[in-house]
C-alpha cells in the first residue's frame, strides 16, 4: 500500500483530534462527595498554570480548553460505563507527548465525580515532577524496584485539583526491563481498579526511540499517538502506527 493511500485509511478508521490544541487499595470506592473530599495541596494560581501550559476553566484560550474537554469526551464514550487507563505517546522526541497527557489528566479532572492519575513513563525525559510542590521522595521506578514501597508512597497531590501524579522516580535502568515486569503490570492494575471514578493517563516515550511505548501500551487500555504538525514524515507517522497494537490506538493528536 502506498504512503498517501496508508494515510488516507488512517484518517478514515481514526478519530482524529486536533491538537493545538488515596487509602487502601478498595476497589468500588469514590463516590462524588468523597472526591470533593479528596486532599489537595495548594492549587496552582492560574498563572502558574498558564506557565506549565496546563488548561482550567477560566483560561482565555476556550479552544485549547474545548480541545482537551472534547478529546476526554471521545474517549469516555469509547470506554461506555468503565475507567480507562491510556497511554499517551508521540511519534518523535519532544513531540508533545507530555503536554497532551497532562492536559487530558486535567480534563478528566474537570469533573467533580472523576479523579485523574498521571503516569510519569518517559524516563529519558521525566516532566511530570513539575507539577510538584516539593521533590518527590520515590516514584514508578523505584517502586518497581523496591518491593518494600505501596502505592500510597509514590501517588503524589499535584496541584490541579482531583488530579494526583506518579512521578518517573530516582532509578533509571533500560526503561523496557521496568516496563514488560509482572510487577508494573500489577501497578497498572492495581492504579486503575482503586477507585471506579479514576482515570489513568500515562505518559509515554516516544515511539520511534525504543520499543517501551509498544510494550506499554499492551498494558493499557487505549493508545493516543501524538503527531507534531510539520515536523515528521508521512513515513515516521506510518511506523508510528505500526508500533502500536491496532486494537490499541484509538485515535492521533496532530500537535502544532
Amino acid at each position: 500500500m502506498s504512503e498517501e493511500k496508508k494515510t488516507s485509511q488512517l484518517a478514515r478508521e481514526l478519530k482524529v483530534v486536533s491538537g493545538e490544541l488515596d487509602k487502601s487499595a478498595e476497589q468500588g470506592v469514590g463516590t462524588w462527595r468523597e472526591i470533593r473530599q479528596m486532599s489537595e495541596v495548594g492549587a496552582f494560581e492560574e498563572v502558574e498554570l498558564d506557565e506549565l501550559r496546563i488548561i482550567y476553566p477560566n483560561m482565555h484560550d476556550k479552544r485549547m480548553l474545548n480541545e482537551f474537554r472534547e478529546l476526554r469526551t471521545k474517549l469516555m464514550q469509547r470506554a461506555g460505563s468503565e475507567n480507562f487507563v491510556v497511554m499517551v505517546s508521540s511519534v518523535t522526541d519532544a513531540g508533545g507527548a507530555s503536554y497532551v497527557s497532562r492536559n487530558l489528566a486535567a480534563a478528566i479532572a474537570l469533573d467533580y465525580g472523576k479523579t485523574a492519575v498521571l503516569v510519569d513513563c518517559n524516563l529519558s525525559n521525566p516532566s511530570v515532577d513539575r507539577l510538584l510542590p516539593l521533590p518527590a521522595e520515590a516514584g514508578l521506578t523505584d517502586f518497581l524496584e523496591d518491593r518494600s514501597l505501596q502505592l500510597d508512597n509514590i501517588i503524589y497531590a499535584s496541584g490541579v485539583p482531583r488530579m494526583r501524579v506518579v512521578p518517573a522516580g530516582n532509578m533509571r535502568s533500560a526503561s523496557s526491563e521496568y516496563f514488560s515486569t509482572d510487577r508494573m503490570r500489577q501497578f497498572v492494575s492495581a492504579i486503575k481498579q482503586r477507585y471506579n471514578d479514576r482515570f489513568v493517563v500515562i505518559d509515554g516515550p516516544p515511539v520511534g526511540s525504543s520499543p517501551d511505548a509498544t510494550i506499554l501500551s499492551e498494558i493499557c487500555d487505549f493508545a493516543l499517538l501524538v503527531v507534531p504538525y510539520g515536523r515528521v514524515t508521512m513515513s515516521q507517522v506510518n511506523a508510528g502506527v505500526d508500533a502500536i497494537n491496532p486494537d490499541k490506538l484509538v485515535g492521533v493528536v496532530f500537535n502544532n
